[in-house]
């Protein structure tokens, strides 16, 4: 039998989350965090190497799933279909989480360490779809710039959905579905004034 609850990392995430919008990321501290959850801090660092890594812990189970999509053998596939595969899966599995990715967008958004952590994980995560699309045969030049099309249109669009606050948003995948097409209709049709 564990010595500690088989769901701590579930309410220590939850107690983060609380406490980090009741009081402010910086007014919270570690052991605060493990007393709302009911466990020690010891316990804390079990599932979490840090205070930051807390917001950031779910994003490192969403990168698999995004490379096996790109790495899926389907036969010779272009750029824009496997970039809209991918992406949309993704969306689709974020998009039950849209209060709780609103809320901790607003916490991260009031830190610059945080924000500094968050542009460094996706950083990781470019890097990583650039290698799984050169592992698919694009030319490492070629999955290097789609990874980083991919990614801006892709947190252009998250950003969006998680800042509407209607009752019904448009769904995320939605929304990168039709972002894809006027990423086309800019490249071709746009010019400097």
């Amino acid at each position: 039998m564990p010595r500690w609850p088989a769901d701590s990392r579930e309410r220590l995430a939850t107690a983060a989350l609380d406490l980090f919008t009741e009081h402010g990321y910086g007014a919270v501290t570690i052991d605060q965090i493990a007393d709302r959850a009911g466990v020690t801090a010891r316990t804390f660092f079990r599932q979490f190497q840090d205070k930051e890594e807390v917001l950031f812990a779910d994003d490192d189970l969403l990168l698999p799933a995004l490379l096996e999509t790109i790495a899926e053998p389907s036969g010779p596939v272009d750029a824009g279909t496997l970039m809209e595969r991918a992406l949309v899966a993704l969306a689709e599995r974020m998009q039950p989480a849209h209060d709780l990715l609103r809320r901790r967008q607003a916490i991260i958004d009031t830190d610059v360490a945080l924000s500094g952590r968050e542009l460094a994980k996706q950083a990781r995560w470019e890097a990583a779809i650039s290698s799984a699309l050169t592992a698919r045969g694009f030319r490492a030049d070629d999955a290097s710039l789609l990874a980083a099309i991919g990614f801006a249109v892709f947190r252009r669009q998250l950003h969006a959905w998680i800042a509407d606050a209607s009752a019904d948003p448009t769904p995320l995948d939605e929304r990168i579905r039709a972002a894809l097409p006027s990423l086309r209709t800019i490249l071709d049709a746009t010019t400097a004034r």
